[in-house]
């Protein structure tokens, strides 16, 4: 099953959707009363929505062994769970959800058990519901689609912006309380009619939700923060790609870019791989060395094997193939990179991580906060414009004529000899492609 953007959208819409119904349904029998569960005020459960498209991408490519599909889907199923659980935490300033006592994070024989529950549904709703919707998708026109798709998602991100900035507002809440009655107040402005919504729905949603910053000394990025992760991400995309170029000039004897963007010396798969480490590992941190190196090994290729599908799917290439190795899975991972992924667990969460996350909390606070978010607006373009000139690089091999005003600034600003230069690993399969497709 091949799939495009607008496919894997409308899969994410639908599949949330599906998630917030079961959930509601579930927690309705449990509790003997309605309750919106979901973090937007509007009926989705993205972390469903995350599952179920992520696996209706990756496990087609093993579809000739059910095992493996299904050990996939409970890493799949369980870290998605287990990093929005952690997003919430960091982004909405709450602990909302106890994700960690139910999956094979609890480190219980119930949770583990639950955690196979929970995973063995997911793997049937993609065995037997799923044919049906990627049928269905395909009978929706492509233009209807694309609209539906990105109404949806934009409607999705508004909410998803007044959900945090409400939570960021109540943060002080308890506080103000504890000083005032909220009738008290002399204005009551619109927005605090909205916010009061949203925190009196959570607040009955999940009861006993607290502040992991509460009463604790104003520090930049304290712990593990979305701000810190911004940094873990900035800091390790740029080490990465340095540590890559200078292999290759140590082993090729040639320099060679290995950015993963256009403008600046970035690896962005080093940056993401650094913060998944982080939010997986940091629990580990005062464990024994061999629960980081299982974890690293797992999430690691779990990691490697997801980005090779995410290149291959979305933009149309390939950087990497381990076919000629032994004990390769599709190509994409093998077990000694594995083993690598562990050693390298235990390197960044034992040694590297700790003085980073240091350094990085002794940045005032009011700076860092105007830095980070120049920085996510920054990267955010660069990894857009990356992305858009990279696709239309494919394209130009059956489409070299631009058929609108997008392309054609990107054939000017962004022609191939740039592109191969960037990105000369590409170049390759790229370059072959083209042969073939001449002869």
């Amino acid at each position: 099953m091949t799939n495009s953007w607008p496919e894997l959208l409308f899969y994410l819409l639908l599949y949330s959707l599906a998630g917030w119904l079961v959930e509601a349904a579930v927690c309705a029998v449990w509790r003997h009363k309605f309750v919106n569960r979901g973090i937007l005020n509007l009926p989705f459960r993205l972390s469903s929505g995350l599952t179920m498209t992520s696996l209706a991408v990756v496990l087609p490519t093993v579809a000739d062994n059910g095992i493996i599909q299904f050990i996939i889907t409970v890493i799949y199923v369980n870290l998605i769970d287990f990093l929005t659980g952690r997003m919430e935490r960091g982004i909405l300033g709450r602990n909302l959800r106890r994700y960690e006592e139910f999956s094979v994070f609890s480190g219980t024989k119930k949770g583990f058990l639950i955690a196979l529950s929970v995973a063995m549904v997911y793997y049937a709703a993609y065995l037997v519901i799923h044919p049906f919707v990627y049928a269905m998708t395909r009978l929706i026109p492509d233009q209807v689609l694309k609209v539906v798709c990105l109404g949806g998602l934009l409607i999705i991100i508004w909410d998803f912006i007044t959900t945090v900035v409400t939570m960021r507002r109540l943060w002080g809440w308890e506080k103000l309380r504890a000083a005032q009655k909220m009738e008290e107040r002399q204005e009551q402005r619109r927005f605090d009619r909205i916010s009061k919504m949203v925190w009196n729905r959570l607040e009955r949603a999940y009861p006993g939700m607290s502040d992991p910053e509460l009463g604790q000394k104003q520090v930049f990025a304290h712990g593990v923060c979305f701000d810190k992760l911004v940094w873990v991400f900035l800091i390790s995309a740029f080490l990465g790609d340095i540590i890559e170029t200078v292999y290759c000039r140590i082993v090729g004897g040639t320099w060679m870019s290995r950015s993963s963007v256009i403008y600046g010396h970035f690896s962005l798969v080093w940056g993401i791989g650094a913060v998944l480490l982080t939010v997986i590992l940091q629990r580990l941190a005062d464990k024994s060395d061999r629960y980081s190196f299982i974890a690293g090994f797992v999430v690691g290729g779990v990691y490697e094997y997801t980005c090779s599908v995410f290149t291959e799917v979305v933009l149309g290439t390939t950087f990497w193939d381990y076919s000629w190795m032994p004990f390769n899975i599709g190509g994409r991972t093998n077990l000694l990179y594995c083993f690598f992924w562990g050693i390298l667990a235990v390197f960044w969460i034992k040694i590297c991580y700790p003085p980073m996350s240091r350094t990085v909390e002794k940045i005032p606070p009011l700076t860092g906060k105007v830095v980070t978010w120049a920085v996510i607006l920054l990267m955010s373009c660069n990894a857009l414009i990356s992305a858009a000139a990279m696709v239309r690089y494919t394209q130009r091999l059956d489409d070299p004529l631009p058929d609108h005003f997008i392309q054609e600034f990107l054939d000017e600003t962004y022609p191939d000899e740039l592109i191969e230069e960037v990105w000369p690993n590409m170049k390759v399969q790229i370059a072959s492609a083209r042969e073939e497709a001449v002869q």
